[in-house]
């Protein structure tokens, strides 16, 4: 017998929320999660799952982002989870903080048919208490936890 995805790793992954990959997702700190799998471990504290394309070629609709908590970036143009409170939406984009406020980017440069981006820049100002969940650490598919027994006959 031969037993393949056997060492997959569990994910806590929330269940009612995403992070927009676009123009804005909802989120809550209320968070309930499923688990999903993968083969690679990594240190992280939740995972949420992606909606939208604004993060391609990076970050894909459906993958699974790894947030580490943390309240800023490292660094300017770092790939975080964002809550935009007052709006009660979030973000995964690369954040920038400004002085007015944060400044989110996305990686996908498309443009409509007119020639304007397809995901301008998003600017979130203090006032409207905008908060940074986390930075990503990783992005994955989930893979199915099925095994998949073989047994070899004579």
């Amino acid at each position: 017998m031969i037993h393949f995805r056997n060492s997959l790793i569990p994910y806590k992954q929330a269940t009612e929320q995403a992070l927009s990959a676009g123009l804005g997702e909802g989120y809550t700190d209320n968070i309930e999660t499923c688990t999903v799998y993968w083969d690679k471990q990594v240190n992280y504290d939740i995972g949420i799952p992606i909606k939208g394309d604004s993060m391609e070629p990076e970050f894909h609709y459906g993958q699974t982002a790894l947030i580490k908590y943390q309240s800023s970036p490292d660094y300017d143009g770092q790939v975080c989870a964002v809550d935009n409170v007052s709006m009660g939406n979030d973000f995964i984009k690369c954040v920038t903080v400004e002085e007015d406020g944060l400044l989110l980017q996305s990686l996908n440069i498309e443009e409509d048919q007119n020639g304007e981006r397809k995901f301008p820049d998003i600017k979130l100002y203090w006032d409207d208490n905008p908060r940074i969940i986390g930075k990503v650490v990783a992005a994955f598919t989930p893979i199915e936890r099925d095994f998949f027994i073989f047994r070899l006959s004579n």
